[in-house]
């Protein structure tokens, strides 16, 4: 999808529920891996919301914090100052708020060790986006910008909206993948079953009792057992 950042603003208002339809079928349709569909986001935001220069796409899940989709190296790199120095929108506000806004990182308070690590790296303001919150996880749309109070409420409607389409996508390529994943373990569990069963003469219940077992015995997850048999059997 792509966008003219020099069209009237009005005009780019008004097509602005199509554009959000349209991101939204091809994050459907296309069937993209988790990764794909971050970078999709993160990409059409940039190209959206008025002002926004750069960006990062970030979660924090049981304590895991990764940035997950970045423009530039420097947009990454600021996403990761919020979690060391413990400051920004990422790690004190945006789990508690649909969106924070900073006008001007040159007089910031909120997060001041922060704010001018941004300015020195040319930054000047920044919106941030929830794209979901539960518990431990959450995740987070961050934009920055070069020009201070770049970000007025026509961009932060843009934002709130490409923000609600973003995460429906993301869960969605997310519950996809670990649909996936757990297709291929009920694969590999089944050719080990049938490997069993065949060289021990027994049936379905009792070759899955023994991989059971097994699991149980080593301390190890069911499908590494049947991985490993498999592998050995079939080198």
């Amino acid at each position: 999808m792509s966008y003219d950042r020099g069209e009237d603003r009005s005009s780019r208002h008004a097509e602005l529920p199509a554009l959000l339809a349209q991101f939204a079928r091809d994050m459907r349709d296309e069937r993209r891996s988790t990764s794909n569909t971050l970078n999709g986001i993160l990409h059409t935001a940039v190209e959206l919301v008025d002002g926004a220069d750069s960006g990062c796409i970030t979660t924090l899940t049981k304590g895991e914090r990764t940035v997950v989709a970045a423009t530039d190296e420097m947009a990454e790199e600021l996403c990761r100052r919020q979690y060391e120095y413990g400051e920004g929108p990422i790690a004190s506000e945006v789990r508690h708020f649909d969106v924070v806004v900073a006008d001007d990182l040159g007089v910031e308070h909120r997060w001041p060790q922060f704010a001018a690590g941004a300015v020195d790296q040319g930054v000047r303001s920044l919106v941030a986006f929830q794209l979901f919150s539960n518990g431990d996880d959450v995740g987070a749309l961050v934009l920055y910008s070069n020009r201070a109070k770049a970000f007025g409420p026509d961009a932060v409607f843009t934002g709130e909206a490409l923000a609600a389409h973003a995460a429906i996508a993301l869960l969605g390529a997310r519950d996809n993948e670990q649909f996936r994943a757990g297709l291929a373990s009920r694969d590999i569990i089944g050719q080990a079953k049938g490997m069993i069963m065949e060289r021990y003469k027994i049936d379905a219940d009792q070759a899955f009792e023994l991989l059971t077992k097994l699991s149980q015995q080593r301390n190890i997850p069911l499908k590494k057992v049947a991985e490993e048999l498999v592998a050995a059997e079939r080198p």
